[in-house]
């Protein structure tokens, strides 16, 4: 792939469904972009709330600054879920690289600069970018730092992209998914990932599919069903370019994808089993990797009866949020 200039065009693309009340916040973060050239791009799918009409009116006075980058607008007459919301947005940018944002989230004005220069400096390998964050809460309370986004733990929010994961994959066989993790494996499938603790985002929770603060067990078992979705996506995309990796990197992604759906599989089985018994046997299938990257001590709670089990992750829940309340308000 030619590399490109050290100044190239960059997309940054602003995703929004229902997000009245924070699409302003996140809208102004993309405007105070410091990079360039720079285009903004911007999708609302099919927002029943006044989110399209806050878009307008922010962009409309935004394209009266004299700096005012590029800005393409788009809203679907249908709503098409995160995945196809975000591959139509794709479709619509001209940039190398991708910047991500969401609707309700909010990126400091360097974030794009950042990102480009680590990427030149790197020599424009990466084909994903994850950069830091701090979370913030529902009214923008600082909820201190949040967990290192990788190809490992990926959050969406914080990830650039190459182009090249919409040239090369296009669409999706099934787009009513989560974007985050299928459109990173996208990435990872063709080049290697670059990480910046650089905390460029304001993650908000509380918020969207984010509202797990104090409800965990549904939540928790909603994601794991979509990740079974989306591995199947992934498995799709690794066979759409099967001539274009070697033959141990292609074994090595059917090895990865096999131990992400049974490890999936079974932390659905662990949050939705009615007994004890189906519960245990989740439990000893998932081995001695901890659920979901959390303390072992969630185990317990799933384990446990319903009522006991609730009550301990409500607790776990409460210690949590006042955790990170202290550390925001500490500044760590």
């Amino acid at each position: 792939m030619k590399k490109p200039a050290e100044k190239p065009l960059v997309s940054f693309c602003v995703m929004c469904f229902n997000q009245e009340r924070y699409i302003g916040e996140a809208l102004e973060g993309a405007f105070a972009q410091t990079y360039r050239p720079l285009e903004i791009v911007i999708s609302d799918d099919a927002s029943t709330d006044r989110s399209w009409q806050i878009i307008t009116e922010a962009v409309a006075e935004y394209r009266r600054r004299p700096d005012a980058a590029e800005v393409v607008l788009n809203r679907n007459d249908v709503n098409q879920g995160d995945l196809g919301n975000w591959i139509m947005l794709c479709s619509l940018t001209k940039g190398r690289l991708l910047v991500k944002a969401d609707g309700d989230d909010v990126s400091l004005p360097e974030r794009t600069e950042r990102i480009v220069a680590a990427w030149v400096a790197d020599g424009c390998r990466a084909t994903i970018i994850f950069n830091g964050a701090f979370m913030i809460g529902p009214c923008g309370q600082r909820l201190g730092s949040m967990w290192q986004a990788n190809a490992t733990f990926v959050a969406g929010a914080v990830m650039t992209v190459d182009r090249a994961t919409i040239d090369v994959f296009g669409g999706a066989s099934c787009p009513r998914i989560l974007d985050d993790e299928p459109f990173a494996r996208r990435a990872l499938i063709l080049g290697p990932e670059l990480v910046l603790s650089d905390q460029l985002v304001r993650y908000r929770l509380g918020t969207g599919r984010s509202n797990s603060l104090w409800r965990i067990r549904y939540p928790l078992c909603k994601a794991r069903k979509e990740l079974l979705v989306s591995l199947e996506q992934s498995r799709a995309d690794l066979e759409k370019v099967r001539s274009r990796i070697s033959g141990k990197d292609y074994a090595a992604w059917i090895a990865r994808l096999d131990s992400d759906r049974i490890r999936a599989e079974a932390e659905v089985m662990l949050m939705e089993g009615l007994t004890f018994s189906a519960r245990r046997t989740a439990c000893r299938r998932l081995g001695r990797v901890p659920l979901l990257s959390v303390r072992q001590f969630l185990r317990c709670a799933f384990l446990l009866p319903r009522p006991m089990g609730d009550g301990l992750l409500f607790c776990y829940a409460v210690v949590r949020y006042a955790m990170r309340r202290v550390k925001g308000v500490l500044g760590l």
